[in-house]
């Protein structure tokens, strides 16, 4: 029985290659960790500002930058289709990340951060029902990536130090604090290699992408361990809800809901106060 049309690939593209029933799956699974890290020299400090161990002043802004592993939820209906039909799961699409925050003090225990990152993951796959006229496998590659850019709050659990005279302020040595913000993240899918038009069999290569802007919210909990009077290692937990409309050239895409970009993060990274 020829299986029923999909909304994945509509159009026709005769070639000389068509498609005939397999059996058996594989996939392949890459993980990808991209880290970035800026190491300042503690030379660069400003004079006067530091003590032993100790600020002569409150520090007012925090630069962080993190690395870590993100797990996107995958949960509409064009990740339905694409592991249906392809040699695809829903965790292939987890990788690895980073992102960069810029915190300005409000108060004793919240700061306003500014933070920007990026992930992207390409994945390998097969058709799981064909392969062409000469027995070899239908490849494509299906691309995610996501580009997130928020402001948020981040709140102190407990006092992020003391001061103990006029002139000097101590950090404290674990500050654990939660955070929420929104934002805008810009996304991208696409899809790259050979197709089958289930109307005909035949086997076609092309290329189909959907990608935009989406409103995001996040929250987030973490911790900072301190390392020195200035830098301080960071963890953050994070999960961030987001879906973007599936405006694909060419009507690739016609017919689907619109895509889910949530997903959460573990991250561990270093932080400078100034």
């Amino acid at each position: 029985m020829r299986p029923s049309p999909t909304r994945f690939h509509p159009r026709s593209a005769a070639r000389a290659r068509t498609a005939e029933p397999r059996t058996g799956t594989w996939l392949r699974w890459l993980l990808a960790l991209a880290a970035a890290a800026a190491p300042i020299p503690l030379m660069a400090q400003n004079v006067g500002s530091v003590g032993d161990g100790f600020y002569f002043r409150r520090p007012i802004l925090s630069l962080s930058v993190r690395g870590g592993y993100e797990r996107p939820t995958a949960g509409s209906d064009i990740y339905g289709l694409v592991t249906e039909q392809l040699t695809v799961n829903r965790g292939d699409f987890a990788t690895g990340g980073y992102q960069v925050d810029l915190g300005v003090r409000l108060s004793e225990r919240a700061e306003i951060v500014l933070t920007a990152g990026n992930s992207s993951r390409d994945v390998a796959s097969e058709f799981r029902r064909y392969v062409d006229n000469n027995d070899l496998p239908i490849e494509q590659s299906t691309r995610l990536q996501r580009f997130p850019v928020s402001l948020g709050v981040r709140y102190a659990v407990t006092a992020p130090g003391e001061r103990i005279s006029k002139f000097a302020w101590i950090p404290s040595r674990i500050t654990p604090w939660v955070g929420a913000g929104a934002g805008v993240m810009s996304y991208t899918f696409s899809q790259t290699g050979d197709f089958v038009d289930f109307e005909t069999l035949n086997v076609f290569r092309d290329e189909y992408k959907a990608s935009g802007w989406a409103p995001m919210a996040y929250a987030s909990l973490g911790t900072e361990l301190r390392l020195t009077t200035r830098f301080s290692l960071m963890g953050d937990l994070r999960y961030t809800a987001s879906r973007g409309s599936m405006n694909a050239s060419r009507g690739a895409f016609v017919g689907f809901d619109k895509i889910d970009l949530s997903g959460g993060s573990a991250s561990l990274g270093l932080t400078m106060r100034l």
